[in-house]
């Protein structure tokens, strides 16, 4: 029964996230791109001033809500997770090196997106501030292209998305990570099961703030040991480049007559994974930006520009130059083992606990970022929160099976819920996108316009 269910959701997801939805995806950041004047390019040190070197009041606590740096961190939590350690090996394993070209490719052009999407989630949430309708993508599915049975579809399929792309499916690899080290899976269910209901029945103010201490951290010490091997590796950096463009575009397969299927694949596993990974187009991230306490639309959308750099563009990024200078990806291993294979060349045995702690942080502020985006549905589907103290017993709940289960039934859940929330959403950020086009020409003299 379970695998018939699965191969009627692979077929769903082949069709759902075939080669023309992700194309549509890569299209609709190029029009947007050119429609907001390159904003995520046009204005670099802006971009730095008005978000990580803006002034301490702007980025510390905030009296209500959270602060700028907060949303940032959860929103970070929240898309990096296993994949970009994982899910990078996996991109390169099936696409190949040029995988990695199409995957920055794709995050620059979407960065216009997450641009787009989080100045329309601050401006509605300013416009109907003094009413009580959500927040996030809700109010822009609800009010801006007025559609509230849209909403209501949206807060359903992203609770659903929380439980399979957001809780167990980063569940299950941290605990195959934990496994290589004698770790049981039961136990590592437990122990994730524990620690997030700990943390989710805080509240979501309580998780903003744990992902501020916890990603900046994480994130930067991952970054510095990446660029620790790659630093021993240095004299193979340029042959790596090389090969990224080569693999790209197929020069070496041209004479084999077979430059079309080699360009195809390592373009769509290269779109995929930058999709994947930055999340940008969901709109989940919208949930963090809104929540935080900002009146400047444009600001907002920076600050979800730098959320798609820091992600896709470098993290994701050193991943795989760690892998190709160190010839992972030609060790015969997958996943996790090429990962590890690629930073014990450096590390030596200790790269499977470096491996295994990171993927596990990851892991556990991933699971706190969608908790956050779920939460604030549950409390949108049923305002006098009768929902969100069921939602957070279930979501802790799904923490421990998601270690023990079978990963196929739940990626692929994960497949069809992000697909829909990406149907939903994108549909709505096109139709509402000249909305967003004054807050991205304002830029250049005040780095926003405010309602």
């Amino acid at each position: 029964m379970a695998n018939t269910i699965c191969n009627i959701l692979s077929y769903i997801n082949n069709l759902l996230w075939g080669n023309g939805t992700l194309i549509l995806v890569f299209a609709a950041g190029i029009f947007l791109t050119i429609r907001c004047g390159f904003v995520q390019l046009r204005h670099p040190l802006l971009l730095l001033k008005k978000t990580l070197f803006a002034p301490k009041k702007e980025n510390s606590e905030q009296k209500k809500g959270i602060s700028r740096l907060q949303a940032l961190s959860t929103a970070l939590g929240a898309s990096m997770g296993t994949g970009n350690i994982i899910g990078v090996a996996a991109a390169i394993s099936v696409g190949g090196c040029g995988a990695v070209f199409w995957m920055v490719v794709s995050a620059f052009f979407v960065m216009a997106l997450a641009f787009t999407e989080n100045v329309l989630g601050v401006r509605y949430k300013l416009i109907f501030k003094k009413e009580r309708l959500g927040c996030g993508p809700l109010l822009y599915l609800s009010k801006g292209i007025k559609s509230p049975m849209a909403a209501v579809v949206y807060a359903a399929v992203c609770i659903a998305a929380s439980f399979a792309a957001g809780n167990m499916s980063q569940v299950n690899s941290a605990a195959s990570s934990l496994d290589n080290l004698g770790f049981s899976r039961h136990a590592a269910g437990i122990v994730f099961a524990v620690a997030v209901g700990f943390m989710i029945f805080r509240g979501s103010v309580f998780i903003a703030k744990a992902a501020e201490k916890i990603i900046p951290v994480v994130s930067l010490v991952y970054i510095l040991v990446s660029l620790f091997v790659i630093v021993i590796y240095r004299n193979n950096i340029a042959e790596v480049l090389t090969s990224i463009v080569r693999s790209a575009f197929g020069f070496r397969q041209a004479a084999g007559g077979v430059i079309g299927a080699i360009i195809n694949k390592s373009l769509s596993i290269g779109l995929r994974r930058g999709v994947f990974s930055n999340e940008a187009g969901l709109g989940s991230s919208v949930f963090a930006h809104t929540s935080a306490e900002c009146d400047e639309p444009a600001v907002m959308g920076l600050w979800a520009v730098l959320e798609v750099f820091i992600d896709t563009v470098l993290c994701c990024t050193l991943t795989a130059l760690v892998i190709l200078c160190t010839g992972g990806e030609s060790c015969g291993l997958e996943g996790a083992d090429m990962v590890i294979y690629s930073f014990g060349s450096a590390l030596g045995k200790y790269a499977a606990y470096f491996i295994a702690g990171a993927n596990t942080v990851f892991a556990f502020a991933s699971m706190l970022g969608w908790y956050f985006y779920g939460e604030k549905c549950a409390e949108y589907l049923s305002p006098e929160g009768r929902l969100t103290t069921t939602y957070r017993l279930a979501y802790t709940a799904a923490a421990y099976l998601g270690a023990v289960i079978s990963l196929d039934l739940v990626l692929e859940l994960a497949d069809l819920f992000n697909g829909l929330m990406m149907l939903i959403n994108l549909t709505a950020i096109i139709i509402l996108s000249k909305e967003a086009v004054p807050y991205a020409k304002g830029l250049k003299k005040s780095g926003s316009r405010k309602e």
